[in-house]
């Protein structure tokens, strides 16, 4: 209990910092203090890499995710392709193109890789690079032999060649046509507490808290589980942003705990029922459901 009480107090500057600026430095404070913490500090500076991309400032963003590397995150690769889509929207193109360059020598065979350069080529107003991108994709996919993988291949292709205006060509005719999906309403709604809520239900309910210490993960167990009710049910699942104080006012009304499952399964789908819902999927170019603020097809859209 003491070192969580000192992991606490550690991070308490870092998620009080009013800039991100100023959370930049807390963090390299708590990185020389060198104490555990409940998440490697490398996942903090990623997270606030992430942050300092929704306001437009990329410099900083490729450089709190070059500290993100240097101080050991859970997911380096994608941290890598992250600074590098960093360095390409900041205008720092040779550098940019030069961490893909690096990673396609280390992975010939990733499709993905290639996918991700056409996204940051493409966000960064490179189309005609981001085209050759997706050419690319396509041609290791078929090299490699994977259906699934080309035909992914084929369809963020497609997208960005519409998008750029060409007609449609043999391999875009072969890109598998969106899974259709059963009319009528939202056919199911999962819970789920937006960023600005997670502090004031940690402080009602603490067992949240190892559910929030790393908010992609949270987001993407959330965005699996909505693809996994889309594919049994053959409709679009929903999601339902939880007020935590709304919550617990329903909660009392209705008669439940609102720190069980039950209640605020119950309490999203009430929401659903008056419109409260968010449906799911975004379109790809939409901003994510998850309130990153990046597009959906660069945040819990990848595959």
């Amino acid at each position: 209990m003491l070192a969580v009480a000192i992991s606490e107090e550690l991070l308490e500057p870092y998620q009080r910092a009013g800039t991100t600026v100023e959370a930049e430095r807390a963090l390299d404070e708590i990185a020389a203090a060198g104490a555990a913490l409940p998440v490697p500090i490398g996942d903090l500076y990623d997270e606030l890499a992430e942050a300092a991309a929704e306001e437009d400032d990329y410099g900083l963003a490729a450089r709190l995710e070059r500290k993100a590397l240097d101080a050991g995150c859970r997911s380096p690769g994608v941290a890598r392709e992250m600074l590098g889509w960093y360095l390409l929207r900041g205008g720092a193109l040779e550098q940019g193109e030069s961490v893909f360059a690096e990673l396609r020598a280390e992975r010939p065979d990733d499709v993905d890789i290639l996918i991700t350069l056409g996204h940051a080529r493409s966000d960064a107003g490179l189309q005609e690079q981001a085209l050759t991108a997706f050419d690319e994709a396509v041609a290791v996919a078929r090299r490699v032999g994977m259906s699934r993988v080309l035909d992914r291949a084929r369809v963020e292709r497609k997208v960005e060649r519409a998008d750029a205006g060409l007609e449609a060509d043999e391999d875009d005719r072969l890109a598998p046509p969106p899974r259709p999906m059963a009319s009528g309403p939202i056919a199911w709604t999962l819970a789920w507490f937006p960023p600005a809520e997670r502090p004031t239900a940690v402080e009602r309910w603490p067992a949240l808290a190892a559910d929030f210490n790393d908010p992609g993960g949270y987001s993407r167990r959330i965005e699996e589980h909505l693809r996994r009710l889309r594919d049994a049910l053959g409709r679009c699942p929903g999601v339902a942003p939880i007020a935590v104080e709304a919550l617990v006012e329903w909660a009392a009304a209705e008669g439940y705990d609102p720190d069980s499952g039950e209640a605020r399964s119950q309490y999203a789908a009430a929401l659903a029922s008056t419109g409260g819902a968010i449906p799911w999927p975004p379109g790809r170019n939409d901003r994510c459901w998850c309130d990153s603020g990046q597009k959906y097809k660069r945040c819990c859209g990848r595959d």
